[in-house]
């Protein structure tokens, strides 16, 4: 019989299997004994083992079997958990059932652990064949108050290990502390798009290789053989078997500045929607419908529900622009990822969906009946087009601007044109449902910090060319983050004064740089009020910001603003990047240092910045943060791995890194402004870089 959409759904097992942990006197024997180091090991588990979530008394584990150790369309695994990596003892043995429906993989859920404790797990074939061994751990019991240590990562393309940077971090690396992280913090784009001809075989070709016919399954498959070609990856594979993951997703893991189902020149593709949200289920571990209640706020999240959908154009707009068509309704329902960890009493973790609930953003290229007729693109932004952001704050209003009576025109690169959101709901990055339930959960949490794993920087990025050049302007340009949604920026940063919620800070991804900053309500305001701070991490693979940004500046005729030479060390010139400098500086100071090389003069000019809450940026490399959470501080660290690619046989443990810029930031008080700290850093800062 021919494997359809519908018999997928009729043939769909429980995506998640519940065991409860307790000793038993040996481990298996018989058809599911280990072979210790049998070489088939990895052929049987391709994409390795991983663990995700970790709770005081819980943990996710996962992994995939080959198709080919299946008979015909499900297999059965043994998965075993124990205190020792030998598994002298075994707390858990149990047979659990693969099959196609979920590609094989196996998604199960240890409960009756203890907390802050070790475990290691595997799993095994009826043959015998034992997967790699995982190590993973319980999180602190509630009333625990150790610190917390949490790797931040996100933006890996293909390959993951293009630069060394999961080698770095599992080796300690070169410079800082090297200490164990209890959890790497996933912040999205998790995968990108593979070249034809990459893969475990051709896109449109199932296991037995015969054609994909249905749109559905071809694009499930199309997802599920990137996320299998990226595992097979080894330093992705080892950083998942030897740590706890935590992850949420953004936009690549469907389609480049998605939102709900909607794909920029495309329209709106709910089958391709539903897919992926399968396929990020099946691969990516996490705890959803198993997920702890926080204080004040109850768990909404909730495991893959598979659904019929069709491709349909969006329409009936609700609040927060969100699309009520059924299709697409269904779609972006089928699986709900938001959640809470609570890492003892020193942090409660809150993971938001900032992708799938948005609306648009202010973008002038939708509008509603650009958006029904397919037509709406974001490409209004391409290049290095910046808008101002009162415009912005405008478009994000909608119908809701200037007190409900919004303007009929608006200037938009340099031509009065008519609004084209002057019917529209206004917009929202988090979705009404989920807004409220992260009100509840910051307003509700009696963890000393609040972490946000916030998928995109909610800090504000202007950049002001036009004071070299008039025509470009001073303005906004990442309007796919949280500068496309000031209105809901404002009103999260004002509930947190009001309700005097302090000790908030984002770890965020997205950017492909290393940035440090503060959060306030109103940017355009004359003096902005400070309510939370952000850090944001460079990409593991993805390509850096710099010379993305850089080649739009030269075709504008402002390459300084880019880069500029200096002399090197050795008295020869070398290409420095000045896009840190302009920045945090303004155009006017970047260009007055690329002309003189002089920094005490360009410091001295007095030149007002774009962003004064900019403290650091890091444009030109790749890397991770380590945020660290004591009881009265925590500290970010900024790991910087050089551009170059990584030679494995002249750094075998990783390459070293570039630098190590480090943060302090103290608890502060419910009502006060966070005060963010510059520490001395390790390596050579980028260049105009003072401290």
């Amino acid at each position: 019989m021919p494997f359809t959409r519908r018999n997928l759904l009729a043939r769909s097992m429980v995506g998640c299997f519940l065991l409860k942990a307790g000793p038993l006197a040996r481990a298996a024997s018989g058809p599911f004994a280990a072979h210790p180091g049998d070489p088939r090991a990895r052929a049987a588990f391709p994409q390795g083992v991983g663990s995700a979530d970790p709770q005081p008394d819980r943990i996710l584990l996962w992994t995939r079997l080959h198709p080919s150790q299946a008979s015909g369309a499900s297999a059965v695994l043994l998965v075993q958990v124990s205190p020792d990596p030998g598994f002298e003892s075994v707390l858990v043995e149990r047979r659990l059932p693969v099959n196609k429906a979920w590609d094989y993989t196996l998604r199960t859920i240890v409960t009756g652990l203890k907390p802050r404790t070790d475990y290691y797990y595997r799993f095994l074939t009826r043959e015998g064949i034992a997967s790699r061994t995982g190590r993973t751990w319980t999180a602190p019991g509630d009333g625990d108050e150790a610190p917390a240590v949490i790797a931040f990562a996100s933006c890996q393309s293909y390959p993951p290990s293009k630069y060394g940077v999961y080698r770095h971090l599992m080796e300690g690396g070169k410079s800082g502390r090297g200490e164990r992280p209890d959890l790497i913090l996933h912040l999205g784009d998790y995968i990108y798009g593979l070249a034809e001809g990459v893969g475990d075989r051709p896109p449109g070709i199932d296991e037995r290789g015969a054609p994909i016919e249905d749109p559905y399954l071809l694009a499930l498959e199309s997802r599920r053989r990137v996320y299998r070609t990226f595992l097979m990856d080894d330093d992705l594979q080892d950083a998942r078997a030897l740590y706890p993951f935590a992850c949420i997703w953004d936009d690549h893991e469907f389609s480049n500045d998605a939102w709900e189902s909607y794909i920029a020149g495309l329209g709106s593709k709910p089958q391709r929607r539903l897919a992926a949200n399968q396929a990020w289920f099946e691969y990516v571990p996490q705890i959803l419908s198993q997920s702890r209640d926080l204080p004040g706020a109850a768990n909404e999240a909730h495991d893959f529900r598979p659904a019929l959908v069709e491709d349909a154009p969006m329409r009936d707009f609700g609040d927060g622009f969100i699309s009520l068509e059924p299709h697409n309704f269904s779609a972006i329902q089928s699986l709900r990822t938001y959640r809470g960890i609570r890492w003892g009493r020193l942090a409660d973790i809150l993971l938001t969906d900032n992708r799938i609930y948005r609306g648009p953003g202010a973008n002038p290229g939708y509008s509603p009946e650009s958006i029904v007729d397919e037509t709406g693109s974001a490409r209004a932004f391409a290049g290095f087009t910046l808008f101002d952001g009162q415009l912005l704050n405008t478009l994000a209003l909608g119908r809701e601007a200037n007190g409900g009576n919004p303007p009929a025109e608006l200037l938009i690169g340099g031509e009065q044109t008519p609004n084209p959101r002057r019917g529209a709901p206004a917009v929202s990055m988090l979705g009404q449902r989920q807004k409220d339930w992260f009100k509840r959960a910051l307003k509700g949490s009696d963890a000393v910090w609040k972490i946000w794993a916030n998928a995109t920087p909610i800090m504000g990025f202007q950049f002001d060319p036009g004071a070299l050049k008039p025509e470009y302007g001073t303005g906004y340009l990442w309007t796919d983050g949280w500068d496309g949604f000031p209105n809901e920026r404002r009103e999260l940063m004002n509930f947190l004064r009001a309700e005097r919620v302090a000790n908030v800070v984002s770890l965020s991804g997205d950017r492909h740089a290393h940035y440090a900053g503060l959060v306030a309500e109103d940017y355009q305001a004359e003096r902005p009020r400070y309510v939370i701070a952000d850090f944001v991490c460079a990409a593991i693979s993805a390509f850096p910001r710099g010379p993305f940004l850089g080649r739009h500046l030269r075709r504008m005729g402002l390459g300084q603003l880019a880069a500029t030479e200096i002399a090197g060390v050795d008295g020869q010139p070398k290409q420095v990047s000045m896009m840190e400098y302009f920045m945090r500086k303004g155009a006017k100071a970047a260009d007055l240092l690329a002309r003189t090389g002089d920094l005490e003069r360009a410091a001295a000019a007095g030149f007002a910045s774009p962003n004064p809450h900019l403290l650091y940026a890091d444009n030109d490399v790749h890397g991770y943060g380590i945020a660290r959470f004591f009881r009265r501080r925590m500290e970010c660290d900024f790991i910087s791995v050089a551009k170059p690619e990584w030679d494995r046989q002249t750094f075998p443990n990783g390459p070293d890194a570039l630098r190590v810029v480090r943060f302090r930031l103290n608890r502060w008080r419910g009502g006060q402004a966070p005060n963010l700290e510059r520490l001395p850093s390790l390596g050579p800062p980028p260049y105009g870089d003072e401290l």
